[in-house]
């Protein structure tokens, strides 16, 4: 389908339509996406820092230089997590009612589940742990699994799951009133 200038148009104005009628993100609401989108570029950087020969944060000995399928997966992860930055910010901004409102739900509901269920074994292991019942000690590499690296993907996962709950109340459609007989 070709784009021209009056379509062009016609869905810049529905959009700025769209974006007059939604009501503002509140300030809970911006602290949480600028939280989110922190956590993004945090882990970007690491993903960064681990692409140019870091170690801090990998198990004892391991180097994603010379690990190939992770080093290519380590650079595809940092636009990733820089989308994922810009989309926080997008579930706030009135710049992201600009996009259709599927995508960028279809974005935040995908961010929090990604991160939730990659979280989510181990915050069972560290409710375990915590509870005293866990047989085994924590290997050290378990130990900052369990204790530093999931919980930190449980909180980017409740960030988006807040966002993307709070984007979806505030785009919602009013239902349309029924029309008055005479």
């Amino acid at each position: 389908m070709e784009s021209t200038p009056a379509a062009d148009n016609r869905m810049s104005t529905r959009a700025a339509e769209r974006a007059r009628r939604v009501p503002p993100a509140t300030a809970w609401q911006r602290r949480t996406a600028f939280t989110a989108c922190a956590w993004m570029v945090v882990f970007a950087a690491f993903h960064a820092y681990w692409a140019l020969g870091g170690t801090f944060g990998l198990p004892p000995g391991e180097s994603l230089v010379d690990n190939t399928p992770l080093f290519v997966i380590d650079l595809i992860a940092i636009p990733m997590n820089l989308g994922g930055a810009a989309l926080a910010l997008a579930l706030v901004q009135r710049w992201g009612l600009l996009f259709p409102r599927g995508l960028v739900l279809t974005g935040a509901w995908g961010c929090a589940l990604l991160m939730v269920f990659h979280a989510l074994p181990a915050m069972v292991d560290l409710a375990i742990f915590l509870s005293g019942q866990r047989e085994e000690p924590l290997t050290g590499e378990d130990r900052f699994s369990v204790l530093a690296y999931e919980p930190y993907w449980m909180l980017g996962g409740l960030l988006f799951t807040v966002l993307a709950l709070a984007f979806q109340r505030r785009t919602r459609q009013p239902a349309a009133l029924p029309a008055e007989e005479d």
